[in-house]
């Protein structure tokens, strides 16, 4: 089993794995959840056991680079299903004011796109959910259930219960 400590680049931020972008590698597939953890043991698509072991502080990221020898295994982020919120054109504070309460009285993790408010959810059926606690101001709004890399928005990354 090969045990990892840190990732020694990655694909998206280091030229010196541009190669790797075309496939040219083992892949490990994790979720964003397990992603946050220290030690983890996952196998990659062509059956390489990896034992993550993780140094304080370090935490990985789709793309990451590991090495097994003289095999590359980059790290995929698998897609999650998220609820992705559009305010309509006419801009209000307060609608603005109550999304941001009500998201946050869930404690979801959340990024933005354009003018986008993405969070992560576990069913399809939470849209629902959301459709009922946004009643006050759903006629302002667009919400939509979508399947995709998720990452937090640095400063409203939150531990969700």
């Amino acid at each position: 089993m090969l045990e990892v400590n840190a990732p020694i680049g990655n694909i998206f931020h280091d030229e010196e794995f541009d190669d790797l972008k075309n496939g040219n590698c083992e892949k490990l597939k994790i979720s964003r959840t397990e992603l946050e953890k220290r030690i983890l043991r996952r196998t990659t698509d062509h059956g390489t056991d990896v034992g993550l072991n993780l140094d304080q502080g370090v935490k990985l990221h789709h793309g990451d680079v590991i090495k097994n020898g003289d095999t590359n295994i980059v790290i995929e982020q698998t897609p999650e299903k998220t609820i992705i919120v559009k305010v309509k054109p006419e801009i209000n504070p307060e609608v603005l004011v109550l999304l941001g309460h009500i998201i946050g009285n869930r404690h979801r993790p959340i990024s933005f796109q354009k003018e986008e408010i993405i969070f992560p959810i576990q069913e399809d059926s939470e849209k629902e959910v959301f459709e009922k606690l946004f009643h006050s101001i759903i006629n302002h709004i667009e919400i939509t259930v979508s399947e995709q890399m998720f990452s937090p928005h640095s400063g409203a990354d939150v531990h969700e219960h």
